[in-house]
């Protein structure tokens, strides 16, 4: 093995490979019987080159080993990462399920109370309609056996109108005496009323007196001769039934009267007059307006009493004669002739003739009008088709229009007379002689015109929309108790009685789409999901469902609330644009300033604000809208809707902290792309809360900024998303600032001298319920102008804090290449509200200067173009120049 070294590594090799498999194996394995003993020398020869070889052994067996063991260790970690996958995967799907579960239970809970609601509802209803029933039911009995016992009470203690015994004795006794006593006056027999001594008896028979044949006690002595002329026939005895006492009713009286009252009623339930000739209760009495003696009627009798001489009038037994103001007739004396005596008549009093001319008064008789018959009385009114009512009627129209035309003419020429005193040019000098135009119609209302009034929109749709969990603050700032305060504090200060409240609608899906996306009016404006796919909506950790982690939604009511909200301040801003209000306050819910074309977040699900500012500039074509935003936080929606647009001009007021504060938009820098660059005006404030800012501030930025630029825009509409989150009561992450309401005020008396203080204010943000309230309360005050009253004195002479200051040099110099006017404003940033007030006075003040003098200029120019051409070469007479000078007058008139 010496002399062959070649072959002695193979050798050693294999040796080497064949105690490493030896060693590999868990037990040696033993050496066959039948191997060959080898010699001493080659023995200890393998040993030692098996002792060389044993460190290279071992590092093998290592390195093998721990390349099973990564082996190992890499496929345990394959078991376990799908292990996790698996794991997780039956996780999720569990959760689905149980989410799915969850949801199908909700489901089946809301199922249920529904029908349990309704069936409770139909119980309640039931039970009520058989509580009415019965309650019907025993009205009816009640009332049936409340007529059966007056009918049997009546029949019990009722007499009888026929007379007993008794009475025809007692009666008969009393006859006796009248007729003592009348004949001793010595009383005309012959009356034409009843005789009463003519009774009935039990059986209905007619009994005469003894006495009454000869006399009776109520009638008038006749005369012994029989009468030669217009002799009347006598009645029988049996004409003259009993007469009624006087306390009993007259039935044909009441039927009269009741008929009287039915005619006089109003002319819209009035019955059609009838045909039949109206009854007198004289003889000889026709109706109203006839011609004396065409007299056809028959007078209005009591149960056919003979029709005899109507001055002889008696009421009853127990009352006195009466003649109807007629002096008493004097004593007929026995002659052969008929007196014919007048009829009673009202307003000629009747003079008894002498009875020397009794005798030309009977041959008179026959040749004799008939005289006018017994009319009313004077204290019963006229009827309805009466001529003097009608010439009455038409003297008070008369007058109407003669009043009507004198004051419309008298307020005519006072307007003309204080427009002549407030105008320089002397151009209308000649427009007061013409006569006035006639203001208004005949036929208007005597009201004078009326300046159009404060809107407030208000519905109370809007206080359904919330969490299902049904919580309020602090889980849930956002809520319907925000309105329900609000509006109770403008109607117990009494400034609701003093607005127009409108009547609010849902906004259209197309108006929504005017600035959102299809998919997002889909999705949130009320239709069923499968339009524009699901809802992306999470769990809120109350246990209700929101868009996101803040903003609630109920699958019921917030889509209808979002478009009422959109509705009611887009109704309010196109009547104010049209000039039907004044100025407007939107009491509406939920807000809308974060709600983006495609994303509602925020508590926002539609930009009310911006729906309204699109819509006008394409509806009414205003070209210049300005939107002021002093809520606390950005205005993200808005912004990003109106980046590009120049109709739109959006100045936000908000907290910022270099992009730490919700929403993190709305940065300085931010002003606008493209054709809108430059109207978008941010004041970001970034100093956070050290210090909390406060009236000094806002006034600051109010006076050096946003008034300036909104002066010099001098926009057509004001809009103002008006959220008092700001105001002091606000904790740290809602606000956390100091802002006063008289300082909301006074912001909102500042922009309602922009756009003739067509000033719309809708309600976003404020969640602290008295400063929200109070806030509210003082902004209507000053939309309806009143005198609000100015913030504190310590924040008038507070001057602005330091990092304010900072932020709005720092917005003056971003805004200033857009707007040059307000360069002349950055003195006012450092001094206090008293002390800068003299400077904004006197800016105002010029401003009123420079429109008073463009005003004078205008009316200049337009004398200069009203000369006549031929003036220097023709004289006009005074009143052919007056014409001429009059024509423009008369077609703006006209016009």
């Amino acid at each position: 093995m010496a002399d062959n070294p070649g072959h002695s590594i193979p050798k050693t090799e294999m040796a080497h490979e064949g105690a490493g498999a030896a060693e590999s194996s868990p037990q040696p394995t033993p050496s066959p019987p039948h191997a060959p003993r080898l010699p001493a020398a080659e023995a200890s020869f393998h040993s030692q080159i098996m002792q060389n070889q044993s460190p290279r052994k071992n590092h093998i067996a290592e390195r093998a080993k721990q390349t099973l063991e990564n082996s190992f260790l890499l496929q345990l970690k394959k078991q376990q990462q799908l292990q996790q996958e698996i794991l997780l995967q039956h996780f999720q799907q569990q959760r689905a399920q149980l989410a799915e579960q969850h949801e199908q239970q909700l489901r089946h809970h809301l199922k249920l109370w529904e029908q349990q609601k309704q069936m409770e509802e139909a119980a309640l209803r039931e039970a009520r309609e058989a509580r009415e029933a019965r309650e019907a039911r025993e009205a009816r009995e009640r009332h049936e056996r409340d007529r059966v016992e007056l009918l049997r009470k009546r029949d019990k203690h009722e007499h009888s109108a026929n007379a007993s015994s008794q009475v025809k004795q007692k009666l008969q006794e009393f006859l006796k005496k009248k007729q003592a006593a009348a004949n001793a006056n010595g009383t005309v027999p012959g009356s034409p009323y009843r005789n009463w001594g003519i009774v009935k008896s039990s059986s209905g028979e007619s009994i005469t007196s003894a006495s009454a044949a000869a006399t009776h006690p109520y009638r008038l002595a006749a005369p012994a001769l029989p009468l030669a002329l217009n002799a009347a026939p006598q009645p029988s005895p049996n004409d003259f039934p009993l007469r009624k006492t006087a306390s009993e009713p007259n039935m044909l009286k009441v039927r009269l009267k009741a008929r009287v009252i039915e005619r006089r009623a109003s002319p819209l339930a009035r019955r059609p007059l009838k045909t039949r000739p109206k009854h007198r209760n004289c003889d000889g009495s026709s109706p109203r307006g006839s011609p004396t003696g065409a007299c056809t009627a028959a007078p209005i009798r009591e149960e056919e009493e003979p029709s005899t001489r109507p001055e002889l009038l008696f009421s009853s037994p127990s009352m006195p004669n009466i003649s109807l103001g007629r002096p008493a007739p004097a004593p007929v004396p026995q002659v052969m002739v008929s007196v014919s005596l007048p009829p009673v008549c009202e307003a000629e009093p009747y003079v008894a003739p002498p009875v020397s001319a009794v005798s030309a008064v009977s041959a008179a008789a026959h040749t004799r009008p008939p005289a006018r018959p017994l009319g009313r009385t004077h204290s019963a009114p006229l009827p309805l088709g009466d001529p003097a009512l009608q010439h009455s009627h038409t003297y008070l129209r008369d007058q109407i229009r003669k009043t009507v035309l004198t004051r419309a003419h008298d307020a005519a020429a006072a307007a003309a007379l204080r427009e002549e005193e407030g105008e320089v040019i002397d151009l209308t000098a000649r427009r007061a002689a013409a006569a006035a135009p006639l203001a208004r119609a005949l036929s208007s209302p005597l009201v004078g015109a009326r300046p159009p009034a404060t809107g407030l929109a208000y519905d109370a749709l809007m206080l359904k929309h919330g969490c299902a969990c049904g919580a309020h603050a602090p889980q849930h700032p956002e809520h319907g108790g925000r309105l329900q305060s609000v509006w109770a504090r403008l109607c117990e200060t009494g400034l609701l009685a003093r607005t127009e409240r409108t009547r609010p609608r849902k906004a259209t899906l197309e108006e929504l789409q005017s600035v959102h996306a299809e998919s997002h009016v889909a999705q949130f404006g009320g239709r069923r999901a499968g339009a524009a796919g699901p809802r992306q909506l999470v769990r809120l950790a109350c246990g209700g469902l929101g868009v996101d982690s803040d903003t609630a939604w109920s699958d019921m009511h917030t889509a209808p609330a979002a478009r009422m909200a959109a509705g009611a301040v887009l109704d309010l801003a196109t009547r104010t644009a049209r000039g039907e209000l004044r100025n407007g306050f939107a009491v509406v819910r939920p807000p809308g300033h974060h709600a983006e074309p495609n994303q509602a977040m925020g508590f926002c699900f539609f930009n009310s604000v911006a729906v309204a500012a699109r819509l006008l500039h394409q509806r009414l074509r205003l070209q210049r809208i300005l939107i002021v935003d002093w809520d606390v936080h950005h205005g993200n929606g808005t912004q990003q809707i109106f980046y590009e647009d120049p109709h739109v001009l959006y100045i936000s007021i908000h907290r910022h902290d270099d992009g730490n504060f919700f929403p993190g938009t709305g940065a300085a820098s931010e002003c606008g792309a493209g054709a809108g660059l430059g109207f978008n005006v941010n004041i970001a404030w970034a100093s956070g809360l050290s210090p909390p800012l406060g009236d000094a501030e806002y006034l600051a930025a109010f006076r050096s900024i946003v008034m300036p630029i909104a002066k010099e825009y001098d926009p057509e509409l004001v809009l103002v998303s008006c959220g008092f989150d700001a105001a002091a009561g606000h904790p740290a992450p809602l606000g956390g600032y100091t802002v006063s309401a008289a300082c909301f005020a006074n912001m909102t008396q500042d922009l309602m001298q922009l756009a003739n203080g067509k000033v719309v204010l809708s309600l976003e943000g404020g969640y602290d319920l008295p400063a929200m309230c109070d806030c509210a309360q003082e902004c209507v005050r000053a939309l309806l102008g009143d005198r609000v009253a100015p913030p504190a004195a310590l924040e008038l002479a507070r001057v602005p804090a330091q990092p304010a200051q900072d932020t709005l040099r720092h917005t003056l110099a971003i805004q200033a290449p857009h707007w040059p006017s307000i360069k002349r404003y950055s003195s006012l940033i450092g001094i206090s509200a008293l002390e800068a007030a003299p400077a904004v006075a006197a800016a105002r003040l010029g401003r009123l200067q420079t429109e008073r003098d463009a005003a004078d200029t205008a009316a200049a120019m337009a004398t200069l173009s009203m000369h006549h051409p031929h003036a220097d070469a023709k004289p006009s007479s005074p009143d052919s120049s007056r014409s001429v000078s009059e024509e423009p007058m008369e077609q703006d008139e006209g016009k």
